[in-house]
């Protein structure tokens, strides 16, 4: 056994107890590391970055029940791998759905006449201005005025994860709001702009 899983083994041992110190030598000596492997999986630092500190932040708040059967390493990696893997599935089924429902919409779209789509656009725009005024700021400059994710969190000096968050909720709320009625043109307008 090396010294390194002695290392890690002790560490386990004072986290399981509560040891923020533990924690933070964890998190400092494994972070990098970790962050570098999902980024040879994702090609996306900021996704990397968000994904291990998951990754890490759950290794804390589990301490209490956690069983490791490996080692340290081999149990942070596996689990970051398992982050990455439900994060690329949802988003390739929610793309799915959305690229299917776009196609829907061009077609049920081109078939209406101009009366019917401006009453739909008009019903639309009166759902937006229901959204809350912070959630409407972010919804206008992303579908809007084709703000990328980055861009709404650098002008509103947020997070991009707040932004991915409050996009979900408005679009959420629209959907919810409007029903069937505008699905055409809604996914025509506002599909995803950080593509």
């Amino acid at each position: 056994m090396t010294s390194s899983n002695d290392a890690d083994k002790k560490l386990l041992t004072a986290l399981k107890k509560g040891s923020k110190k533990a924690y933070t030598d964890i998190y400092v000596s494994y972070y990098e590391r970790l962050c570098k492997y999902i980024f040879s999986l994702s090609r996306n630092l900021k996704e990397s970055e968000d994904l291990v500190q998951e990754t890490l932040l759950q290794l804390w708040t589990q301490r209490d029940s956690l069983k490791i059967h490996t080692s340290l390493k081999a149990y942070l990696y596996k689990s970051a791998y398992h982050k990455y893997i439900d994060f690329y599935r949802k988003n390739l089924k929610e793309r799915t759905i959305v690229d299917a429902l776009q196609q829907e919409a061009v077609i049920a779209f081109e078939d209406e006449d101009n009366s019917v789509k401006e009453e739909r656009l008009r019903i639309l725009k009166e759902a937006i201005e229901l959204l809350p005024e912070k959630r409407k700021e972010i919804f206008v400059l992303n579908k809007l005025k084709n703000h990328r994710y980055k861009e709404v969190a650098v002008l509103l000096n947020i997070s991009e994860r707040t932004v991915e968050s409050q996009i979900r909720k408005a679009l959420i709320f629209i959907r919810e709001r409007l029903k069937n009625t505008l699905t055409s043109i809604f996914f025509i307008l506002y599909s995803d702009q950080d593509d």
